[in-house]
């Protein structure tokens, strides 16, 4: 072309051969300038997926490394889809959050009044002993039409504590210690891991891994608690299953969210009212 007098061209070898070897000036490699010697005396240059068996040590710790790495990013990532926020120690203190005696405070709308929390206790008196209280909020008017139901248990006495507040707040949230979790769906998992603590509750995660992952995207799919979602995903599974996973035999988490939110919104007949039956058998047994 006009005005180019040299032309070059090659494989382009010599940067990373520079950065393999912490080069930091061409001319020490290549050129009239170069020191032979250290032609000579240093080993050539390989540029391998693969060295010795230092490297592929490292290579494979590398790997295990980025495997972890992954892991904790979906470990963090269910954490957020959970609603959980915790502080700095936040791994450290979710292990001591069912230390007991326990608190467990629930926010909620009285609007909205799900009964999300009374199946929570329903399933922690299977494993604790309970004391429940209802309270209302100034910044509402009146509670909702949801109560806890009364135990019988002393507060001095109970090793799980649970308080129902009415405020005005847009969606259920539930305090435990340092924890804050948002959502019927994401109670009722915490309430199930605490009783798993103690026995195997059958309903969330002792369940096989291919039931696990439907529970999960059945509860995922009910954070839309509108009429409309509920109604539609609940007449859909049961005009062909007696629960809302094709192969399950009796009830499961997923199962007690979706009776929970359809008794909210006044769902029932036929078949939606037979499964919730069978719902609240699971409940109450002991």
């Amino acid at each position: 072309p006009e005005g180019v007098n040299v032309i070059g061209f090659g494989l382009s070898l010599e940067r990373p051969t520079m950065i393999k070897y912490k080069i930091d000036n061409i001319r020490d490699l290549v050129g009239h300038k170069v020191n032979l010697d250290m032609v000579k005396k240093n080993p050539i240059c390989r540029i391998e997926k693969t060295g010795g068996v230092s490297e592929r040590q490292l290579q494979v710790l590398n790997k295990r490394y980025d495997n972890i790495e992954s892991r904790l990013g979906y470990i963090q990532q269910k954490l957020k889809n959970l609603g959980i926020k915790t502080d700095s120690n936040s791994l450290a203190s979710n292990s001591s959050q069912s230390s007991l005696p326990l608190d467990i405070v629930i926010r909620m709308n009285p609007a909205r009044a799900c009964r999300s929390p009374v199946y929570a206790v329903k399933l922690l008196r299977k494993a604790y002993s309970v004391f429940t209280s209802n309270h209302t909020h100034s910044s509402v008017n009146k509670p909702g039409s949801v109560q806890l139901p009364e135990t019988g248990v002393e507060r001095g006495v109970a090793e799980v504590k649970v308080t129902l507040i009415y405020a005005n707040v847009n969606n259920t949230e539930v305090a435990i210690g340092n924890t804050h979790i948002q959502g019927d769906g994401n109670l009722l998992r915490y309430v199930t891991r605490l009783v798993d603590e103690r026995r195997d509750s059958g309903l969330y995660e002792t369940l096989p891994k291919p039931q696990l992952h439907a529970v999960d995207d059945i509860i995922d799919r009910l954070t839309n608690t509108s009429k409309h979602n509920v109604t539609t995903l609940v007449s859909g599974q049961l005009s062909k299953h007696n629960f809302l996973l094709p192969e399950a035999d009796r009830p499961n988490l997923a199962d007690i969210l979706a009776a929970s939110l359809s008794e909210e919104h006044g769902l029932g007949g036929g078949a939606v009212s037979a499964w919730m039956k069978r719902v609240n058998q699971v409940l109450d047994k002991n």
